[in-house]
């Protein structure tokens, strides 16, 4: 399971969040379980990942990327996409 987030102006958390704000909404209109999946990602990863570090890795939003964020084992991976 992966979420993909756009980072144009923005760093890597406030991606995650408005990812987070685009599921709930679509989750509201329908029922996914894809969706449920990706939001629960999402919820954990928001909680547990180290912002100031991956914002020194390069995602801070100084350019326009897209990064795909996954669980390996207890560790969030994130990497250009």
């Amino acid at each position: 399971m992966d979420v993909i987030l756009h980072l144009d102006g923005y760093c890597v958390e406030t991606a995650a969040k408005k990812k987070y704000d685009e599921i709930v909404r679509k989750l509201l209109k329908e029922d996914d379980e894809e969706l449920e999946r990706q939001l629960e990602l999402l919820i954990e990863f928001l909680k547990k990942a180290d912002f100031g570090k991956l914002r020194s890795m390069g995602f801070d939003g100084s350019k326009r990327i897209s990064v795909r964020v996954r669980k390996v084992d207890d560790e969030f991976l994130v990497e250009e996409a």
